[in-house]
């Protein structure tokens, strides 16, 4: 019986010895699938529509017979195809796997970047930075000027999901900057197209024009045609956000026409639905249906699940602008069924429930209103996709409040008012984050400029103690002294005004948040007459102004004088409001930072209640009043210092 034992023990060893062998030499299956992998990787970036044969090619060969690299080569390819279906959660796990497998290489740095990018789609942010720290220290290891750049590229991606697109800007301009200087163009197209779409989301129109043309010139260096169409309607998209309709029509008819020459039927369909939503900004309602209902039929023909859903919900939206609300009602109701049959992402299943329930809300329908709302909500707080779980809370507590259901208006309003916390903490942490990031650079090269300083200065001492102690020791020595303690002064003196300055850096950069909302002045009577009544008047200390209070106090109608503050300040009554209410709390908190009951202020600039102001405050500010209060005074403090 020992014996036996003995002997499967011997064989399960010599197994798992052939087993790791095997596993670990490359092998004919391994050479397969590397070259099977380049091809893919090559039509990736001009046909995404060829990674499913480039798969399924892999599939063919046993994964016990592959070595470590082989499998995450296959998971590379596998996770691409997840991302052209939009399944960024199966995409994730499969770049994660495939970085476990590996040692510190550039593959693994690209797996784990990739994972990165789908896991902030999925509003996974702890996920993000987990996978980011590791990434950022291979990073620094392999010292590789693409992997360096794809690493400021996610944290690019990272801050247009939380909506801070200034940080956006300045991430996906230090990845091109990388790339340029280290003479790479590949891949700096898609970096310039990023940047325009940051400036575009901050409707800096002219930056985000030059990113983009920067970003197809890049794209014809390349021969990049599939990143030229994306440039083309990109551009148009731009112009489009601008109103200038003319312009944004010649950059979409140039996608279309790119788009039909390499026969992308994808790039097709959605360039024609674009083309629908030019025209419906237009109001040529005839010409956007047809291209709408067009991009719809192509959907259908290339069997593309998220575009159908897409396009579905794009025919409610027009429809919903036209004013014809049963036919939006019916599109989103389809778009929502089609997108939970073929398991769209919850994010578009999202857009389907919020848009129905706002159709609803728009009929009067109150009780389906808040069905599709409630969904809604739960769908956005069960898959943490906390920015439309701020978007949907907002509606539907607008719904309780027009009901005056109060008892559920003061529950909804207690989960906006959570969701909204939540959303604003990951963006305060995150300018936290980058904020303490400078501070400490800074910090280090001023260290490091002092240490330099010091070593010179103590080198030119040395040389002159000991030329000079061979002519007269005595009277050397006490020049030594003396200037020994006036360098010291002079060095405490120095370090005390870094730290000052670093300082006043810090605390100017936070004020800077305050803004002037005050238009420049023309000879427009209305609009005279309008901030005489908010700059001198102070008409906004009245906590009951209406907007039709407003207009009244003009001798005009409300809507005159919503179009004439949507022109001159662009946005509406109540953000104008708010902001010179803000404006008049600021300077009071400035003049007057040690003497002051928070809550008066409020009140006395026009809030009814102190959790408005504090709200709202927060909101313009982006940060509490009595933070504002500490940073105003240490401010004065560094002034008086």
């Amino acid at each position: 019986m020992n014996t036996a034992v003995s002997y499967s023990k011997w064989t399960f060893i010599l197994v798992l010895i052939v087993g790791f062998s095997c596993q670990q030499k490359p092998t004919a299956f391994d050479a397969a699938v590397g070259e099977v992998y380049q091809k893919a990787i090559s039509n990736h970036r001009t046909k995404r529509d060829s990674l499913d044969y480039f798969f399924y090619q892999c599939q063919q060969y046993d994964t016990l017979l592959l070595s470590d690299l082989s499998r995450a080569q296959i998971c590379h390819i596998k996770g691409l195809m997840y991302e052209t279906q939009l399944k960024y959660d199966s995409a994730s796990a499969c770049f994660l796997y495939g970085a476990s497998l590996l040692s510190n290489d550039t593959l693994k740095v690209k797996l784990l970047l990739r994972a990165a990018c789908d896991v902030v789609r999925i509003s996974n942010f702890d996920e993000y930075q987990k996978v980011m720290d590791e990434a950022g220290e291979l990073v620094k290891q392999l010292d590789d000027p693409v992997q360096n750049a794809a690493f400021w590229g996610a944290k690019g991606d990272y801050s247009v999901e939380i909506e801070d697109f200034k940080q956006a800007v300045l991430c996906y301009s230090q990845a091109d900057s990388i790339l340029e200087a280290n003479g790479i163009l590949r891949v700096r197209d898609y970096y310039q197209n990023r940047i325009g779409l940051a400036y575009r989301k901050l409707s800096k129109f002219p930056l985000a024009y030059e990113a983009l043309l920067k970003g197809i010139e890049l794209s014809k260096l390349n021969n990049n045609m599939a990143r030229l169409v994306t440039g083309y309607i990109q551009l148009s998209r731009v112009y489009r956000t601008a109103q200038r309709y003319d312009e944004a029509l010649k950059w979409q008819e140039k996608q279309l026409s790119l788009a039909s020459e390499l026969n992308d039927r994808s790039q097709i369909r959605e360039g024609i639905e674009h083309m629908g939503i030019i025209y419906t900004e237009k109001k040529e309602y005839d010409l956007a249906e047809d291209y709408f209902i067009e991009a719809l039929e192509i959907a259908y023909d290339i069997n593309e699940p998220s575009a159908i859903g897409d396009g579905l919900a794009n025919l409610g939206n027009f429809y919903y602008r036209k004013g014809d609300m049963t036919k939006a009602i019916d599109y989103y109701n389809r778009s929502y069924s089609y997108r939970k049959a073929h398991r769209n992402r919850d994010i578009a299943i999202l857009n389907s429930l919020f848009h129905l329930g706002d159709a609803y809300l728009a009929v009067k329908n109150v009780e389906l209103s808040e069905y599709y709302l409630t969904k809604a909500v739960q769908l956005a707080d069960s898959t943490q996709e906390i920015g439309w779980a701020v978007t949907v809370n907002k509606r539907l507590v607008e719904l309780y409040r027009s009901t005056k259901d109060y008892e559920k208006y003061a529950k909804a309003l207690q989960h906006y008012i959570e969701v909204k916390d939540r959303w604003n903490k990951v963006k305060e942490n995150t300018k936290f984050s980058q904020l303490s990031i400078q501070y400490e650079t800074l910090q280090k090269e001023t260290t490091i400029a002092l240490q330099r300083e010091q070593l010179k200065t103590r080198t030119q001492l040395l040389f002159l103690f000991g030329n000079v102690l061979l002519i007269i020791v005595l009277i050397v020595s006490a020049v030594l002294v003396n200037k020994k303690i006036r360098e010291r002064a002079l060095r405490v003196i120095y370090n005390q005004q870094l730290l000052v300055n670093d300082q006043r850096k810090v605390i100017s950069s936070l004020l800077k948040k305050t803004v002037s909302f005050k238009p420049d002045q023309c000879d427009n009577k209305m609009l005279s007459d309008l901030l005489t009544l908010l700059e001198d008047q102070h008409i906004y200390q009245n906590s009951d102004l209406s907007l039709e209070m407003l207009a009244q106090e003009m001798g005009t109608n409300t809507t005159y004088v919503s179009q004439l503050i949507n022109k001159e300040f662009d946005c509406n009554f109540k953000s104008l409001v708010n902001r010179y209410r803000i404006n008049y709390c600021k300077e009071q908190i400035k003049v007057n930072s040690g003497n002051l009951v928070m809550k008066n202020v409020g009140l006395m600039a026009g809030f009814k209640s102190q959790s408005t102001f504090y709200a709202t405050f927060k909101a313009e500010v982006g940060m509490t009043p009595l933070q504002f209060t500490k940073i105003s005074q240490m401010e004065k403090n560094l002034k008086v210092g």
